[in-house]
């Protein structure tokens, strides 16, 4: 087998083990407390019809503004209502700390990659344009 074969077969071999390493680590981390109550979250959030009234209306005070229709204060001031209201909301607010607590996880991922590996990995992932450096 020729240097240039034994090359290209060497380098198919650490794509696949890689491959199969982001396989495991994301099947992982789809299994872990934290994400599995991100999902329950993201579902009762996605489930709320108040969440989406408020943001209908959310939406129907932004484009006035951006078309310029009506008093430009009291739909501001509407939209920072709103925007409390939203915020207050418990499934909002459920949604808010399990998202914070996946992302949590996703940083203490990074640090351990990035020890294994000897390079900051999100940091170097991000700057590659790749979509995984968060």
């Amino acid at each position: 087998m020729s240097s240039i074969s034994m090359s290209i077969l060497t380098e198919e071999i650490q794509e696949t083990h890689v491959v199969q390493a982001a396989e495991a680590l994301g099947k992982v981390l789809y299994n872990t407390p934290e994400y599995q109550a991100f999902l329950v979250a993201l579902q009762t959030l996605n489930d709320d019809a108040y969440v989406h009234r408020l943001s209908a209306q959310m939406r129907e005070h932004g484009t006035a503004l951006q078309w310029g229709q009506g008093d430009v204060a009291e739909h501001q001031a509407a939209l920072a209502q709103l925007r409390q209201d939203i915020e207050n909301q418990p499934s909002v607010r459920a949604y808010r700390q399990a998202e914070q607590a996946v992302i949590h996880l996703c940083r203490e991922v990074d640090q351990l990659v990035s020890q294994t590996a000897g390079v900051a990995f999100a940091a170097n992932a991000k700057l590659s344009s790749c979509s995984c450096g968060g």
